[in-house]
This record gives structure tokens, C-alpha cells and sequence, in this order.
């Protein structure tokens, strides 16, 4: 009867695994996929639930996060069963074959965003680069941390890629890098 009376009182068996739903259900995710629910197809279906559960932080974030802070916040959700970085970063290689409205960047240094499908455009950013330093002028990667609430690492692969693209050209000098207007830009 004592054994009876523990078990109601403490819920049984499954009190934990009903905590544990009810913990992922308060952060927005729902059903979470696992190697075992989702068989053959686990990382699309994780990509699919990774896009779900990041996509309003992303864009929270200015429209492109790290992976690696994606996968931590990721991870800290899901608590009780967390996702190997390999299948977190193989979901999320999935995003655009799956036509999902986040994208995986790899920029040459190795650096990994994720970032929204509507502003992953390389144009875009060389815009926007263009137009604060038009506004500013020259730029070091920390202004344009600061400027796009990005982390340093993500402003400096956009200051590279607008580099390589020509619209701008550095000066190295004892105070770091800064980059200017290129006024000698090849005309296209």
C-alpha cells in the first residue's frame, strides 16, 4: 500500500518523461526528433524542427547567427536528449534542399552561420557594407560588430567578402585593419 500511495504521489514511472515533454512543449518544441522516431529520414526531420525552433531567432539576430551559438541554444532545449554537433551540422546542410527559409554558410575561413534564406544574398551584404561606409567611412570589423550586433568573427568575414568582391580595400597598419572605398573598383 506505501508503494501505491508513493506512486500516485510521485506520478510512477513516467513522471520524468512526462516532465520532460512537458519541458519542450514550453520551449516550442513540440515532438523532438530522434534517431529512433525518425529512422532513415532523422536529418531532414531535424532539419525541420531545427528551422522551426530557430528561425525567429535568427531573425532576432539580425537575420544570421554562428552555428555554434544555433547549436548551443539548440541543445540547451532539448536538455534531456541532445543532438550530436555532426547531426546538427548535416540538418542544417539540409535547409536548402528541404526549401526551408534558413540557410548553412561556410565562408573560406571556415566559419559557419546560419542565416535567413531572404538575406543570405552576397549583394545584400556588400550593400549594406557600402552604405555604412559611405555613412561612417572606413571601417575595422569591430565598428561593424557593433554596427550589425553581429558577433566580430561574422563582421570580418563580410568585410573579407566585400574585399573579394572588390567594393572595398584594407590598410594593415600597427592599429589593425581598417578598410576603406575602393574608388578604383573595376567597372562591370
Amino acid at each position: 500500500m506505501a508503494e501505491h500511495l508513493a506512486t500516485q504521489l510521485h506520478g510512477g514511472k513516467h513522471a520524468p518523461e512526462h516532465a520532460f515533454r512537458q519541458y519542450l512543449l514550453d520551449l516550442g518544441i513540440d515532438s523532438p526528433v530522434t534517431r529512433d522516431t525518425a529512422g532513415a529520414v532523422f536529418h531532414s526531420e531535424l532539419a525541420r524542427e531545427l528551422c522551426d525552433y530557430l528561425e525567429h531567432y535568427v531573425a532576432q539576430c539580425g537575420g544570421s547567427v554562428a552555428l555554434v551559438d544555433a547549436y548551443c541554444l539548440y541543445n540547451r532545449a532539448r536538455e534531456f536528449s541532445p543532438v550530436f554537433p555532426s547531426d546538427f551540422a548535416q540538418a542544417c546542410r539540409k535547409f536548402a534542399d528541404l526549401d526551408l527559409p534558413l540557410r548553412l554558410r561556410e565562408y573560406p575561413s571556415g566559419l559557419l552561420v546560419l542565416e535567413d534564406a531572404a538575406s543570405a544574398d552576397d549583394a545584400l551584404v556588400l550593400a549594406r557594407v557600402d552604405s555604412y561606409i559611405a555613412s561612417f567611412g572606413p571601417l575595422t570589423a569591430s565598428d561593424l560588430a557593433a554596427i550589425e550586433d553581429c558577433p566580430l568573427a561574422l563582421a570580418e568575414e563580410r568585410l573579407w567578402l566585400a574585399e573579394r568582391h572588390a567594393r572595398v580595400c584594407r590598410d594593415e597598419a600597427v592599429e589593425g585593419v581598417r578598410f576603406y572605398e575602393n574608388r578604383f573598383r573595376p567597372v562591370q
